[in-house]
Parts: C-alpha cells; sequence; structure tokens
C-alpha cells in the first residue's frame, strides 16, 4: 500500500473469485466486516450451504426474526427442509431456556441478569441466594414428578396442590416468579412446605395401594415404586438443605426488606416469565441437534445477557460429546458475535474439536468483540481459530499486510489461509424475497401453520396468491 499525503492507493493484485468454503475439520473461523461487505452472504451462507449438504446438525441464532427465511431457502436446495426447526415461535418448538443449567451456570446467569453494579451488592447477592434456593427445590419437584409418571402413567402433574399452596413442579423461570410474586406467596410457599411433604407420603401410599389391588404381578412395578421413594427422599432431603436460607425470607423476616429482595430478583425475569415458549420442557435443543435437526432460535426479543446464557449452557452441553462414540457432526452460526460473547463467557471451543462441533462466528470488527471480551478472552478465542476473513471495515485491522481493509470493495477479503497477502473476491449466496416467500408458505403448510393461526373462513375458498399475500405482510 502506498500513501499520498492523505490519500490512500491500494496495491494492485490479482482478484480471484471463489466460495469461502471452510473445510470440515472442526478448527473454527470467524469474518469481521462491516453492514453490506458480504460477511452473511458470502461466509455464513456459503458454509451453512455446505454444512447442510454434509448433513450435520446446525445452530443458528436469529437476531432479526428474518433469517429463519433464508435458512429454509438453502435447507430446501440440500433436501432438510423438513429437519428445520424454530425455537420461539408461535408455531415452532418451546424450550426451558434454564432446563440444562447446573448450579454453576445458573449462578452465572443470575449474576449477569441481577447485576445492579457494585454499589448494590447486597442486593444482588440476596436475590441470587433466594434464586438459586427455589430452583433447588424445583428441581427436586420435577424429579420427583417425573419419576411418579413413570409409577402412574400418568401425565406429570403441574402443581401439587395442598390447602396452603399450588406448588409448581417445573424448575422454570415462570415458575419462579409465581412463586416470589409477592411477599405473601412466598411466605405461604414457606409455611406450607410441612403439609406438601406429609401430602407427598400419602400420595405415594395411595397410588402402590391402587397397583396392588389391580395388579398380581408387583415385580415389575418395584423398581418403579423404589425409583419414586427414593426421589422422595431426595426432595424432603432438599428441603431440609434449604430451610433455614429459606426460613430468612418467611413470614418472621423483614417485609420490607424481603420486598426489595423479591423486586430485585423477579423484575428482570419478568417478561422471559411471561413468554411460554421459553419455558416449557417440550424440546431439547442440543438432543435436536445431535439428531441432525436444523435448529433456528429466534432471539429477537432476549437480551444480549440471556442468548448469552442459553448459547453457553448449549455449547457446554455439546462439549460433553466427547464421551461418546459415533457422534454426529454440528455446525453453530453466530452472527453477531459480540451479543453472545463476554468477558464472563466459558467457551470450550479447544475442545470442540474431539465433540465434532465447529463454530463460524461474524461480527463488524475486532475491537467490538475485544470490548466484549477484554484482552486475554479476546487473545485467546482467536487463537483458538485457525481460519479469519476480513472483509470491507472502516475501522484499522491489526494485520501483517500491504493492504488496506477501507479500501476493500464489497465481497472482497483477506484471509488467515493466504497470510492475508492476496485480495480475493467471494461468490455470495443471495437469496430473492420470493424465493423466502415460496419456501415459507411450503414450510407452514406443511406444519399446517395456516390453519392454526389464520382466520378461517369456512365458506370462501382460500387460494394460494391470498395466503402469500398475507405472509408478506406477516414479514
Amino acid at each position: 500500500m502506498s500513501n499520498i499525503g492523505f490519500i490512500k492507493t491500494q496495491t494492485t493484485t490479482k482478484k480471484e473469485t471463489s466460495n469461502i468454503l471452510v473445510k470440515e475439520t472442526f478448527t473454527h473461523s470467524i469474518a469481521f466486516g462491516q453492514t453490506g461487505c458480504g460477511k452473511t452472504s458470502g461466509f455464513i451462507y456459503t458454509n451453512l450451504k455446505n454444512r447442510l449438504s454434509l448433513g450435520h446438525g446446525v445452530l443458528l441464532y436469529d437476531y432479526k426474526g428474518k433469517e429463519h427465511l433464508s435458512v429454509k431457502v438453502l435447507a430446501q436446495h440440500t433436501q432438510r427442509l423438513q429437519d428445520v426447526v424454530e425455537i420461539g415461535k408461535p408455531w415452532g418448538k418451546s424450550i426451558n431456556l434454564i432446563q440444562n443449567m447446573d448450579e454453576d451456570e445458573l449462578d452465572k446467569f443470575f449474576e449477569n441478569i441481577l447485576s445492579h453494579g457494585e454499589d448494590n451488592k447486597y442486593w444482588e447477592n440476596s436475590a441470587k441466594a433466594l434464586g438459586q434456593t427455589l430452583l433447588k427445590i424445583l428441581h427436586s419437584f420435577e424429579e420427583y414428578s417425573n419419576t411418579l409418571e413413570k409409577l402412574t402413567g400418568e401425565a406429570p402433574q403441574d402443581y401439587i396442590v395442598t390447602s396452603s399452596f399450588k406448588y409448581p413442579t417445573k424448575r422454570t423461570l415462570a415458575s419462579l416468579v409465581e412463586i416470589c410474586a409477592t411477599f405473601e406467596t412466598l411466605t405461604q410457599f414457606i409455611k406450607g412446605l410441612s403439609e406438601l411433604k406429609e401430602s407427598i407420603k400419602d400420595e405415594i401410599i395411595m397410588y402402590s395401594k391402587k397397583l396392588i389391588h389391580s395388579h398380581e404381578d408387583m415385580h415389575k412395578y418395584r423398581a418403579d415404586i423404589f425409583n419414586v421413594i427414593a426421589s422422595q427422599e431426595k426432595l424432603f432431603k432438599t428441603l431440609q438443605s434449604t430451610k433455614t436460607s429459606l426460613e430468612n425470607f418467611g413470614a418472621d423476616s423483614n417485609e420490607n426488606l424481603t420486598q426489595n429482595i423479591i423486586g430485585s430478583l423477579i423484575s428482570p425475569l419478568l417478561s422471559l416469565a411471561q413468554n411460554p415458549l421459553f419455558n416449557t420442557n417440550d424440546f431439547d435443543i442440543v438432543t435436536a441437534l445431535n439428531n441432525k435437526k436444523v435448529v433456528v432460535v429466534n432471539v429477537e426479543s432476549l437480551s444480549n445477557t440471556v442468548i448469552e446464557s442459553l448459547n453457553n449452557t448449549i455449547l457446554y452441553e455439546l462439549s460433553k460429546r466427547t464421551k461418546s462414540l459415533n457422534i454426529n457432526p454440528i455446525s453453530v452460526f453466530i452472527d453477531e458475535v459480540q451479543r453472545v460473547m463476554s468477558e464472563n463467557t466459558d467457551l470450550p471451543i479447544d475442545i470442540f474439536r474431539e465433540a465434532k462441533v465447529d463454530m463460524f462466528l461474524a461480527t463488524q470488527n475486532s475491537a467490538l468483540l475485544k470490548d466484549k471480551l477484554k484482552e486475554e478472552k479476546f487473545e485467546a478465542l482467536m487463537g483458538n481459530l485457525t481460519q479469519k476473513f476480513y472483509f470491507l471495515n472502516s475501522n484499522d485491522e491489526e494485520l501483517d499486510t500491504l493492504h488496506d481493509i477501507c479500501l476493500l470493495e464489497n465481497f472482497q477479503y483477506l484471509s488467515s489461509g493466504q497470510n492475508y497477502k492476496n485480495i480475493e473476491s467471494v461468490k455470495p449466496i443471495f437469496i430473492k424475497d420470493n424465493m423466502k416467500l415460496k419456501v415459507e408458505y411450503y414450510y407452514q403448510k406443511k406444519l399446517q401453520v395456516l390453519q392454526k393461526y389464520l382466520y378461517e373462513h369456512k365458506e370462501k375458498e382460500w387460494h394460494k396468491r391470498n395466503m402469500i399475500n398475507i405472509l408478506q405482510d406477516c414479514f
């Protein structure tokens, strides 16, 4: 690159046009570039189509609520449309945001979402302690309910009802907020735990007697009965171990103080708790990915903190695949990666190769990502990414190259594979709106979405053109 005064001119080089196809080595890649430079169409879409054709399970976050349309078009081109599953849409699958979070992951989740700054650590820590205690109890409720289902063959109970309180049996944010709705609901929850224990004992005896009277051969139910008793004992131990902590928030506590703690806990969780799409155990993302599903998570209504927590949990579960044999490869696509990672992120990217998980990351510039991750974690991440691609950007990048990134044209890039020596041009994948609408119509027709969510005129025939126009209005 030569400089004349303040005017920069790009050194002339051969510009080769090709696809950016990252080899299936599970060594991860990242693309930097400003909006409109070709980062999505040239890097994300080309590799997404390639991984779909290879049969990978795919995870992709949809930040604007429209990227699912492009995913479906590419899936149709690779005969994978039937594998596409949407999360966070009324016609999609519902998940429990905290389903796979262990105690440490919940601790980080609460730290991020309840953060009040250094001056208000008391409220943050107190709210976190209350939340962790209640979720621990709810987890035991859920385990008991699930083992009882296996014994009785009946659907799991949503509540264990006593004269004092309706106890939720699902460990969700909705259940947590329901318990902590007011000072009165929390104190009633605590007060009624003794009655709950007696109710559970009576319930087990009742079901055992039913089985004894209705079945001659009890041997096949013996293991299930023991499992229910074991889960009951675990629940009672949990109640005993959390008794002291709960009493600090009970009827004898300072009401104003406890109300402030409750407010600190549920205020940032309220919008999440009120969304049934993120408080149901109907669907497990990790299981779906292991089964070659293409999972698109609509996160436009979620905060960066929640997206980060969800992503951390998914990636942590995927890292456990190193213990399994004959695992199906998975590709994770994260555009706007600065929304998903922070300095608190524990990214097990160094062991993903063995787990056959490949990461495709994209962001506007390295400064933006470095600001979120901080220097040490940023350098660690970049060291674990084998391939890096730099598109047009107004920001300076610290590259050992003669070329100036701000002088690149759209769809041109420099790559680590070429040691940033040559300017290359990518073949972008452009997806027309009419193609998106046609595929979306076909996809929703297969799911019978139109019958479920659009007003039906019983006396008038709906034509395909009318349906597509309605869909177009929705987008």
